[in-house]
């Protein structure tokens, strides 16, 4: 990599060896890992930090590793997140614990409050050595023989900026403007389902765990976050009538558990939302360029696999990127490696959810089956190989008479 940064000259900024689009955590972690090898970064991001994120904002527990290989320790960020022992899953008058444990023993999920969150990722990527610019909007690819050679930029005052660069990285979450761009963003076709989120004060009976409360044909999610919140979170059916408060008022009405939760409780802020949850693209690299995080496509939700997605996905970014030759192949193959069981996995638990018996069942079985509850939540929480679940004999386990 080349050690000195870009400057800007007429409008341009001169070679980068990466512009990343977007400061969540797959872009911040993606300029860190590139900045503390070396290379010159620029960061481009739309908004202004802190701001605010339609998401559960419940992490699996091995963002603990990703985020320290980024060189963000434990003690750099923990203050700003809460510490959870799993997911409690209701399934009509079923409950199943859904924990987690790796070799070495039991392990916590994360309530983060995506504001600060977000904002200590991106001051970390800054102090690593990326440059990080705020209110700027990417607004078009430089496409040179069929390659991807940077990105125009819309900056804060209305001007154009063109930033050439050896790699375009884009981290602008679900509905990525550079998968756009490259002309691989496809339609959802399922499951398509309408996200709105809201955070409630939180409540003294719900402060160390997170709940999963399925409906029909919906599900209701509940996360502490720091603040003292709660972050209280739905998927509904994308086809629905009413308005968003119409509609998430609904269906906190149809859960009795979910209306004996917030009784004492009462909504701070807005309620967001985002329609249809998830992204589909036909592919996350090309010449030039490379998509991380949600940007690289998304299915739901409910597995509360996000965050960690995005820090992983950084990080193989970041590996193909530094070690030079076929990027895009070196990529794709790694993201293969990394995420083909997870999503086949993940896909597995849509199914149940699109057949209410089939999940109540599987549910009933967990309640009752404590070690095949921590080995299914351990592989959803990323503590041990997806595969350990898809496996004939713990499937059986799950789904036996």
């Amino acid at each position: 990599m080349a050690s000195a940064r870009g400057d800007r000259r007429r409008g341009v900024v001169t070679e980068l060896d990466a512009v990343v689009v977007g400061s969540g955590p797959a872009g911040s972690a993606t300029a860190a890992h590139l900045a503390r090898a070396g290379a010159r970064v620029t960061i481009v991001e739309q908004a202004h930090h802190p701001r605010a994120k339609a998401c559960a904002e419940y992490a699996s527990p091995k963002i603990v590793e990703e985020l320290a290989r980024t060189g963000l320790g434990p003690d750099q960020w923990t203050s700003l997140a809460i510490a959870l022992g799993g997911m409690d899953l209701h399934v009509a008058a079923r409950v199943a614990r859904i924990r987690y444990a790796d070799r070495r023993g039991a392990r916590t999920a994360w309530g983060v409050d995506r504001r600060t969150f977000d904002a200590r990722l991106a001051a970390h990527a800054a102090s690593s050595g990326a440059e990080l610019r705020e209110g700027v909007r990417a607004v078009g690819l430089v496409e040179e023989r069929g390659r991807v050679r940077g990105v125009h930029v819309r900056d804060a005052d209305g001007s154009t900026v063109t930033m050439r660069a050896g790699i375009v990285v884009g981290a602008d979450g679900a509905r990525s403007t550079v998968a756009r761009l490259a002309g691989v963003e496809r339609p959802v076709g399922y499951p398509r389902r309408l996200g709105l989120v809201a955070h409630y004060m939180a409540t003294s009976e719900l402060s160390d765990h997170g709940e999963m409360h399925v409906g029909d044909g919906y599900y209701v999610g509940l996360a502490p976050t720091p603040g003292d919140e709660l972050n209280v979170g739905m998927a509904l059916p994308l086809e629905g009538r009413g308005s968003a408060e119409a509609r998430f008022e609904a269906a906190l009405a149809g859960l009795p558990n979910v209306v004996t939760r917030l009784q004492d409780s009462r909504r701070v802020g807005p309620i967001r939302g985002a329609a249809p949850i998830g992204h589909r693209v036909a592919a996350a690299a090309g010449p030039g360029w490379l998509l991380v995080g949600d940007a690289a496509g998304f299915v739901d939700p409910f597995t509360g696999e996000g965050i960690h997605r995005a820090l992983r996905s950084a990080r193989a970014a970041a590996d193909a990127i530094l070690h030079e030759g076929d990027v895009a192949a070196a990529y794709r193959s790694e993201r293969r490696r990394a995420f083909a069981a997870k999503a086949a996995l993940s896909w597995m638990i849509q199914g149940f959810l699109a057949a209410p018996p089939l999940l109540e069942h599987a549910v009933a079985r967990l309640s009752t089956r404590p070690a095949v509850a921590l080995r299914l939540g351990s592989a959803l929480g990323d503590c041990r190989p997806a595969t350990d679940a898809l496996a004939p004999r713990a499937l059986f386990e799950v789904l036996g008479p």
